[in-house]
């Protein structure tokens, strides 16, 4: 999944200054949303696995699909016994733009997308000795067993092809489960079977012989073709899974799970871990490494039973971790969680203090049948994430969900918890699915807008609206979407000087007022979602006040920052282009 926190390094201070203005929202408890849309190709099955928005409102999302199927009549069939697809969907029109499909004649697949400007990476894995992601061909190092993929397609608008990809592992199983970008950089994280693994001319060695290593890597995208920087090892005797990447700050972020003993971070095995279980149960790790590669620090969590880290998500200090856990009791740091049933999920967060770091909080979500924190995206002090419960009842702070099914099937579902920096508190949540098996695998967050994306078997009900089809006994990939105001609430404008916008939203032009100001000029500058100025003009200032049309024709649809700067004043208001 694609998280915001992976975008921000590399973008000027002004552009992170107005991102926050933003995405900043109220504290206050807000009522639960509704959901809104609901969309799923047809045809056979597909699986959403990972979603993710750029700064004009488009969403694009990845997974795997067998047969044929169709994204508003773009037709994909697979090569094989199952393939990947990657697809665009417009806010504006209500429908898929584009979609592409990559792999051989095995079971291929996409866990992972992320967004930097026209550029698209997915990761994965694909079965079979090849597979053919355009005109790139990867062969595997093990034949039929799986290898890692990471693959970058470059978006034209209307139309997306494939750039590049690149290829890693040895010959026996491998997987790339997480990918983020920030610049040129693109960071993969996932797990290798093999006795070697390697990463272009870097090779890892697996620290055991009948299990998985967890690795974290970094690629240089050139353009035209991509090169692997450095890779290290996270590993021990047992079996470990790094599910999460994130990047901030210069920092790289990595979330998973180790069922070693002992668990240690990089080829000079740094920071060791200890596993709280002797049975070797699964245990819960966050790492970060520094972006040359370095370990910096290591952080466990969980108890006897098996806990598992499945989402991250990294703003400023703030290090967010959810997924699932069994342990009674299941420790985070010097908190603690009791399971209420086979497996509870949980969101946390950990303070990132430079050297080391601390737990904050955590927050189970509890139910006698099981439920599971799929994903997280953090928008301000909003923390949303998405997932799956098998209970009958799932309990989100003082909100219950209902299954629609008694019979033990999962209903999807997405939440929001509100960080208040001490204390973080579930604001509401919602429920989706019907009798069959509902996941929410992704989520992904543009302005007010929520995004979630997984499987639903029909029919599968999102509040008002309802996902049919006529293949039986398939499961289809789904993309639903809310909106919640208060993620980015109109506050008033930032700074010493006051001014107005209207109308906003707006189309073809909005109007900027404001009172008689010292000096003889005022500067507009108008930037968009990703910090860039995309309009200027400097004004006289007339001794009534200012009243000038602010010329918007040929600016995508999104979400933009107007600073108006008179003299020594200077103030901010957000700006919505429809």
């Amino acid at each position: 999944m694609k998280h915001l926190s992976s975008l921000l390094r590399g973008w000027p201070t002004a552009g992170l200054l107005l991102i926050l203005l933003w995405l900043a929202g109220p504290v206050a408890r807000a009522q639960a949303p509704a959901w809104q849309t609901a969309v799923a190709a047809s045809g056979n099955f597909t699986l959403v696995r990972a979603t993710a928005t750029d700064a004009a409102g488009n969403v694009y999302i990845t997974g795997d699909f067998s047969g044929t199927v169709s994204f508003d009549g773009i037709v994909l069939t697979e090569a094989g016994a199952g393939d990947v697809f990657v697809a665009k969907w417009s806010n504006l029109t209500s429908r898929f733009v584009w979609a592409q499909r990559a792999g051989g004649a095995g079971f291929d697949h996409s866990y992972s997308l992320a967004l930097s400007g026209a550029s698209v990476y997915i990761a994965g894995s694909f079965y079979g000795s090849t597979a053919a992601y355009g005109s790139t061909v990867l062969t595997s190092a093990g034949g039929t067993d799986r290898e890692m993929f990471v693959a970058k397609l470059t978006d034209a608008g209307s139309s997306a092809s494939f750039t590049w990809a690149k290829q890693a592992g040895g010959p026996n199983s491998d997987d790339a489960y997480a990918v983020a970008v920030s610049g040129t950089s693109v960071y993969v994280v996932g797990d290798f079977f093999s006795t070697t693994a390697s990463f272009g001319g870097i090779t890892l060695t697996n620290a055991g012989t009948t299990s998985y290593d967890a690795f974290v890597t970094r690629l240089t995208d050139a353009g035209s073709s991509a090169s692997f920087d450095w890779a290290q090892r996270i590993g021990g005797t047992g079996g470990e899974y790094a599910n999460s990447v994130a990047v901030s700050g210069g920092n790289v972020y990595v979330a998973g799970t180790f069922s070693s003993p002992r668990l240690s971070f990089g080829n000079a095995n740094s920071g060791p871990l200890t596993n709280a279980s002797t049975t070797g149960s699964d245990d819960i790790f966050v790492a970060r490494f520094t972006d040359g590669g370095g370990f910096s620090w290591s952080r466990q969590a969980g108890g006897l039973g098996v806990d598992q880290a499945y989402g991250l998500a990294v703003t400023g200090t703030s290090v967010y971790l959810a997924g699932a856990f069994d342990s009674a009791p299941a420790t985070f740091g010097s908190l603690s969680l009791a399971t209420t049933g086979d497996k509870d999920g949980y969101v946390a967060k950990l303070t990132d203090s430079g050297s080391s770091t601390a737990f904050t909080w955590v927050q189970p979500i509890t139910g006698a049948g099981g439920a599971f924190v799929n994903a997280i995206a953090v928008s301000g002090r909003n923390v949303v994430v998405a997932g799956s419960f098998y209970t009958t009842a799932a309990t989100f702070g003082s909100t219950t969900l209902a299954n629609a099914s008694s019979s033990g099937t999962p209903d999807a579902f997405v939440a929001k918890l509100l960080d208040a920096g001490s204390t973080g508190t579930f604001a509401w949540a919602l429920p989706a699915g019907g009798t069959g098996n509902d996941d929410a695998y992704s989520v992904a967050l543009s302005g007010p807008n929520v995004y979630a994306a997984g499987a639903a078997a029909p029919p599968a009900t999102f509040g008002s609206q309802t996902l049919t089809s006529t293949a039986t006994g398939f499961r289809l990939g789904f993309l639903a979407s809310l909106t919640d105001p208060t993620l980015t609430a109109t506050t008033a404008a930032q700074g010493t000087l006051r001014f107005t916008l209207a109308p906003n939203p707006a189309r073809a032009t909005t109007t900027v007022q404001l009172p008689a100001q010292p000096g003889t000029a005022a500067t507009l500058t108008l930037r968009d979602a990703l910090g860039r100025t995309v309009r200027t003009a400097t004004v006289a200032l007339p001794p009534a006040g200012l009243r000038h049309e602010l010329d918007l024709t040929g600016l995508p649809a999104g979400l933009y920052a107007l600073q108006v700067r008179a003299g020594a004043t200077a103030g901010t208001r957000r700006l919505v282009v429809e």
